[in-house]
């Protein structure tokens, strides 16, 4: 629960707090009250932290905030998205040794759990590691780190199947995220990623090419002015945003004719989910981040063949692309 991850030859050493090993560099401003207590039994100075606060600060402020205070969460839709986006199914994970580059809260770690003894390790660069240890401590299958996708503080080659469900993106960049993922997986293992699409996919025409295009520009310009927001603020308002999700959801349920009346309002970008409080998280989750690149299949599935990943698939909600890593032949 608590103690110091120590490497004498590279000399170097990590806390362990509240059951969770911590990789941040700036990991002795979430906890001085350890590094206080503790102070005697480091031997090594801190490493800098480079240029992590630039980059990953807003990003693991924003992420810690949504999923500390979120409750939230339907282990039914958990499973349908886990399953779909990794090409797995019930029942076939079998003895695996999972990795999970960005597990927030931790939901789809225990979808992994539900079938021990698979096995998984879930990394989240904010302090949504805690929730996620909380949720599944009681679980020995279920491993918990914080770090930085970047820099990875794992053993490359050492996982069956390397995943990521809409995390990458929210990174300074995608595909450098996804490079570093893929070195975790095995000979032979698998990797699995979801991204989000651009909002105007290329095999759309006409009116429907043109509402996207205006949606996406709508919702890029208030990312413009939430991201700049106080959380709690923003917080506050994406309860505004819940009934106008659900006053479009019925909007979306008409027919074509008084749909189009109406379009002009399905241009406002917030989330339709069926339960309010989920349309409240999501309404968060998009206009929260820093960070939030947008690609397409083509784009995604390019990673895969450039990092020489075989049996590449694009099928699945967009952008849902798997894959799996050479198998190096004996000389």
């Amino acid at each position: 629960m608590q103690g110091i991850l120590r490497c004498d030859a590279c000399r170097v050493e990590f806390p362990i707090v509240d059951g969770v090993p911590r990789f941040n560099p700036d990991v002795e401003q979430d906890y001085p009250d350890f590094f206080r207590q503790y102070a005697q039994a480091f031997r090594y100075r801190r490493p800098a932290d480079g240029d992590f606060q630039a980059l990953h600060s807003e990003t693991k402020r924003s992420f810690g905030f949504q999923w500390l205070r979120f409750r939230v969460t339907d282990h039914t839709e958990n499973r349908a998205h886990f399953y779909r986006r990794t090409g797995t199914t019930p029942g076939s994970l079998g003895t695996q040794l999972f990795f999970e580059a960005g597990c927030g809260m931790g939901r789809y770690l225990q979808v992994i759990a539900d079938e021990a003894p698979s096995e998984v390790v879930g990394l989240d660069l904010s302090l949504a590691t805690n929730r996620a240890y909380e949720e599944n401590r009681r679980n020995p299958f279920v491993h918990v780190v914080q770090g930085d996708i970047l820099r990875l503080p794992l053993r490359p080659a050492s996982f069956d199947h390397v995943y990521s469900i809409g995390v990458l993106h929210h990174t300074p960049d995608t595909e450098r995220a996804f490079r570093s993922i893929v070195t975790l997986a095995k000979p032979g293992g698998r990797v699995s990623i979801w991204v989000y699409h651009v909002w105007r996919p290329p095999n759309l025409r006409g009116l429907k090419a043109v509402h996207a295009s205006l949606k996406g520009w709508i919702a890029d310009t208030l990312r413009g002015i939430t991201t700049r927001l106080p959380l709690p603020v923003l917080y506050h308002l994406c309860y505004v945003a819940a009934p106008v999700g659900w006053l479009l959801r019925q909007i979306d349920r008409l027919p074509v004719p008084a749909r189009l009346l109406f379009s002009p309002l399905l241009l406002i970008p917030c989330s339709v989910h069926p339960r309010w409080e989920v349309r409240v998280l999501d309404t968060f989750d998009w206009y929260s981040p820093r960070y939030q690149w947008k690609h397409t299949v083509a784009e995604a599935e390019g990673w895969f063949r450039d990092a020489g990943l075989e049996e590449i698939s694009t099928e699945g909600f967009p952008v849902t692309v798997r894959g799996k890593r050479a198998v190096r032949q004996a000389s």
